[in-house]
């Protein structure tokens, strides 16, 4: 019997693995736009239940954001040591919560002997021994000796996070984040993206304010979201559950805000062209596969898709 039930779940991840997110699950509600000054980002639904229940046997149901947990000391992010010195593009995680963290790509950690930025979205379980996340430097001129506590410290933009993504290349991150200073004719002498913020809170208070006064407002079953700025589409990032996006949504949502007040503009994309976007990455499995190949990355837990972002243009 227990053999049984085995083959079932072997066949049953088999089968959730091979059907990805696509139009099969999820449909973009292109009428239901929601619009704040330089960000217009449209929900992406499930139909019906899609492969919600499935993904609910197999995945944790219960979980708490990299931010939250930092916040309240049940998740400790650390240094790792290696060799007598800290590795540059790892971090030590402990989450001694009784909850998992989904921890996400672009989600920044201030401190430590230089900022990082996180480069993977996964999940983290439970548990006493420390598990590990990829990173990247955020502050070329900083290497202290002196080891500053880490605290989380928002998110990057989604241009950034769309270089980091796309490169996984050092020198091409610390060389966004150097025209981005120069746009805002900010000097930093350790090339800091975190000077960034300096100008931007109260117009990112006023964004998150609206669009989560909007989901607040919502019973809807979100799988995730389409971002849109000017005429240029940011990208798009969905789950396989709604469990899972809500965990996503502030991160999700500060990635696309930020893009939107530093280099954004009043919306104004022709459908056609944000349909040709979403048609490539959800129409059947090939396409998906080819357009995340270029423009984005799938992410996975034991083997199982559990989101997708892909960046636009």
């Amino acid at each position: 019997m227990r053999s049984l039930r085995l083959l079932i779940l072997f066949l049953l991840i088999a089968q959730i693995t091979n059907a990805q997110l696509t139009y099969q699950q999820v449909w973009v509600d292109y009428d239901s736009a929601w619009t704040f000054q330089n960000l217009q980002i449209i929900p992406i639904r499930f139909k019906g239940q899609g492969n919600v229940a499935f993904y609910r046997q197999l995945l944790p149901n219960q979980y708490i954001t990299l931010a939250e947990g930092m916040r309240t000391g049940k998740v400790k992010v650390k240094e790792f040591v290696t060799k007598g010195d800290a590795d540059v593009h790892i971090l030590s995680v402990q989450n001694n919560s009784d909850k998992t963290i989904l921890i996400n790509s672009g989600e920044l950690l201030g401190g430590g002997k230089q900022d990082r930025v996180v480069g993977e979205t996964k999940l983290i379980q439970p548990g006493k021994e420390e598990q590990y996340v990829t990173v990247f430097c955020v502050e070329e001129g900083r290497w202290s000796k002196k080891v500053l506590p880490f605290s989380h410290s928002g998110n990057i933009d989604m241009e950034l996070r769309k270089t980091m993504d796309l490169t996984q290349r050092q020198a091409d991150i610390w060389k966004e984040i150097a025209q981005s200073l120069s746009a805002q004719n900010i000097k930093s002498i350790s090339s800091q993206y975190l000077e960034l913020d300096r100008d931007i809170v109260k117009a990112d208070s006023a964004y998150r304010n609206f669009f989560n006064a909007k989901l607040a407002k919502t019973d809807s079953a979100f799988a995730g979201f389409l971002a849109i700025t000017g005429d240029r589409i940011l990208g798009t990032e969905i789950f396989v559950t709604p469990t899972l996006f809500k965990n996503a949504w502030e991160s999700m949502l500060a990635t696309f805000t930020r893009s939107a007040i530093t280099k954004g503009s009043n919306p104004y994309i022709d459908k056609k062209k944000m349909e040709l976007f979403m048609d490539a990455l959800l129409e059947n499995e090939t396409s998906q596969k080819k357009t995340l190949a270029q423009i984005g990355k799938a992410y996975k837990f034991e083997n199982l898709v559990i989101g997708l972002i892909a960046y636009g243009f």
